[in-house]
């Protein structure tokens, strides 16, 4: 999908704006974009003052992430199925940026234990977009999660917060690691 352009939800001014009133002054955090497709919402992380980092399991993702970003911001081929990616220091993370991404995992709850308990420093948050589906397309469509899979993301967390974009069929949850 990556090299024909299409995007099922892309990136819209109206999700950009709402993550931009949940996470103000995040300048100078460290961030990773996980599942970061062609890395637009890298860049917007990074434009924001973020030390970013996206993660892919995609080379022709990457590959066009790369040269879309005008300047050398990490990107790394890693599937995020088969565990933490290299070089990813314990506890160090202050914001997981994770659009579209979980549900289309082998083992979501898998990553998603890992990105708490390893990926993210105390108080860190996780940043979750994935499209709204009925039980139907959730049997018979890889991608998108059900109002029964989407209750359950906060489970183990210390604080969730949960909201819809109105532009598209799109369901934003924050999850915040415990503080200690």
């Amino acid at each position: 999908m990556a090299t024909s352009g299409v995007y099922l939800h892309p990136l819209a001014a109206e999700e950009l704006r709402l993550f931009e009133q949940r996470f103000p002054g995040h300048r100078g955090k460290k961030a990773v974009d996980a599942g970061c497709g062609t890395g637009d919402f890298t860049r917007y992380l990074y434009a924001s003052g973020m030390d970013v980092t996206g993660i892919d399991w995609s080379p022709s993702s990457i590959t066009l992430a790369r040269q879309a970003t005008p300047c050398p911001l990490p990107y790394v081929i890693h599937d995020l199925s088969l565990g933490d990616p290299p070089g990813l220091i314990a506890r160090s993370v202050d914001l997981v940026v994770c659009r579209q991404t979980v549900s289309l995992l082998d083992d979501p709850d898998a990553f998603l234990y890992r990105v708490r308990t390893n990926w993210l420093r105390a108080g860190g948050q996780l940043y979750l977009s994935e499209v709204r589906a009925t039980d139907h397309e959730a049997r018979t469509l890889r991608g998108g999660m059900t109002e029964q899979h989407l209750a359950r993301l906060g489970d183990g967390w210390a604080h969730a917060t949960r909201y819809d974009l109105t532009s598209q069929r799109v369901a934003c949850v924050i999850l915040r690691s415990p503080a200690s």
